[in-house]
């Protein structure tokens, strides 16, 4: 009985293909990357939009964007 499993076993890895795994788990972290930069880039549209729907732009709020951020003016 425990020579069958151990064939199964070895059947099913054998069947797998090879590197599909690892290819995989690339392709979901790049995806997740490109998901976080996409939303960043949503939220500050947002923000930006919002700023200039006020009639008077203060300083501090520019400057609460770039803290918000993550932006350095140099």
């Amino acid at each position: 009985m425990a020579h069958e499993k151990q064939y199964w076993k070895d059947a099913l890895q054998a069947a797998k293909p090879e590197r599909s795994r690892s290819n995989d788990t690339t392709n979901k972290e790049q995806q997740k990357k490109q998901a976080r930069l996409m939303y960043g880039r949503r939220v500050l549209q947002k923000d930006i939009k919002k700023l200039l729907d006020k009639r008077i732009i203060k300083y501090k709020d520019i400057v609460g964007i770039h803290r918000k951020h993550g932006i350095k003016a140099t």
